[in-house]
């Protein structure tokens, strides 16, 4: 998970750069993930594959399979190597053989790529759409080695067929989208293993294959977090006061007005090209010099609301909340336009609190930004605290639609609303609501 975007102070005339997070625009792969690079001609050439290597990447991790298909990858094996194999709505198979230098006219024949002995059968996981097994000889479950094929549809018979078919990964995002343009080249039969054998052009009367004709891997390479590419986008709420753009690195460019004095809120954006998933954060830019400044600062301060939680009980409504002074807050409702602080009352250790906008343990929306300490599945305890705040470009909708639960992240009976000033009068987790969000403990 991507760390969050500081806060921070400009200068009228500033200017400022700032680096993203560390595995900000990275996709929500676990597993180790691959970019093939393809001679595709109808889109896209790359398409992912995330590994079942980590704990929580597949019901079953294969790692030591894993391990075996990363080996070629970093050899550069897989490089130039033809997919030579393609059956319509079955699979499509690679990794056994590189594409010839030449036609076929002038002897160009792929040759088998060297293998590194077999490796353990490994299955448990199934073999459907999208899914990447390893292929081995009939009767031999352990014989597998270099080549592996993307199951095209759900082929559940292969999880026992063989003891089973090894599945050690999947094809993220759209790749599907580039598999298929693969799949969709015409197939001929040379006999053997190129019997099923799928080439760009037909070879015509005369029989020649020329090296372009084959369906090749250009490039097979592991991406880790930091090199996975993504596209970014940025955006000032007052472009008067601060410009921002996106450098060629993919950094944030600040250029703070002459004249600006306040504060302003970027929204970062990011999309991974791996598998599609958005990252999104925001952080606020405060400008201005002298007495106006020091204004803004109070101001900053003014704006951040200090809400203390009790310990919580099983009792609805579960937790009782507090303002700076101990006094209890009666009616309490959320400001979209405020920014609050939520700390424990008397560092209270009981009934982990957290909150969000989406039901109980589920990841928040994009309509609002929580930092600070805790998650979902651990809420804060002790001298721990979160602060919470509605995106300044999205308060309309959230006053509109938008809910707030707090909720003990131990026990999942234990969730409730905050009422949203301004925001129509709604049920606010009545029974009804609160099992269609969670199940009850």
């Amino acid at each position: 998970m991507a760390s969050s975007l500081d806060d921070i102070t400009l200068q009228p005339s500033d200017k400022a750069v700032l680096k993203l997070p560390k595995k900000f625009g990275a996709s929500d792969a676990i597993g180790a993930v691959v970019e093939l690079r393809t001679n595709n001609p109808f889109g896209d050439q790359s398409f992912f594959l995330e590994l079942f290597n980590k704990k929580g990447s597949a019901e079953r991790k294969t790692k030591a399979t894993a391990k075996n298909f990363l080996k070629y990858v970093d050899n550069g094996l897989y490089d130039q190597s033809i997919f030579h194999r393609s059956v319509s709505n079955f699979v499509l198979q690679g990794g056994g053989f590189a594409a010839p230098l030449v036609s076929s006219s002038e002897g160009g024949m792929p040759k088998e790529i060297q293998d590194y002995g077999t490796v353990k059968n490994q299955p448990g996981n199934s073999n459907l759409e999208g899914t990447v097994a390893m292929a081995k000889l009939g009767g031999q479950p352990d014989s597998a080695t270099n080549q592996w094929f993307v199951n095209l549809s759900d082929n559940t018979f292969l999880d026992e067929q063989n003891e089973g078919f090894t599945v050690f990964g999947k094809v993220l995002g759209s790749g599907m989208d580039v598999v298929g343009d693969l799949a969709s080249a015409d197939v001929f039969n040379f006999g053997g293993v190129f019997s099923q054998l799928p080439l760009w052009t037909p070879p015509g009367d005369v029989v020649d294959v020329r090296p372009d004709d084959y369906l090749t891997v250009d490039r097979a390479r592991e991406l880790p977090a930091k090199k996975q590419p993504f596209s970014l986008t940025v955006e000032s709420s007052d472009e008067d006061l601060l410009k921002v753009s996106v450098t060629k690195k993919q950094r944030i460019k600040l250029k703070a007005a002459a004249d600006a004095s306040g504060e302003v809120e970027v929204n970062v954006r990011s999309v991974s090209l791996v598998d599609g998933s958005i990252n999104e954060e925001s952080f606020d830019v405060l400008i201005g010099t002298g007495p106006s400044m020091r204004q803004a600062n109070r101001k900053t301060r003014r704006k951040k609301i200090n809400i203390l939680v009790d310990g919580g009980s099983f009792e609805d409504p579960f937790y009782r909340f507090f303002d700076s002074d101990g006094d209890e807050l009666e009616g309490f409702k959320i400001n979209a336009k405020k920014t609050y602080r939520f700390s424990r009352l008397d560092n209270a250790d009981t009934h982990p609190f957290y909150l969000g906008d989406s039901g109980f343990n589920k990841a928040s929306s994009q309509l609002i930004k929580i930092k600070g300490d805790g998650d979902v599945n651990d809420g804060i305890i002790n001298s721990e605290r979160l602060t919470f705040k509605v995106k300044k470009k999205h308060r309309s909708i959230f006053m509109q639609k938008g809910r707030l639960d707090y909720f003990c992240t131990s026990h999942s009976s234990m969730i409730g609303s905050f009422p949203i000033k301004g925001a129509n009068a709604s049920d606010y987790l009545d029974p009804q609501i609160q099992a269609a969000i969670v199940p009850m403990d």
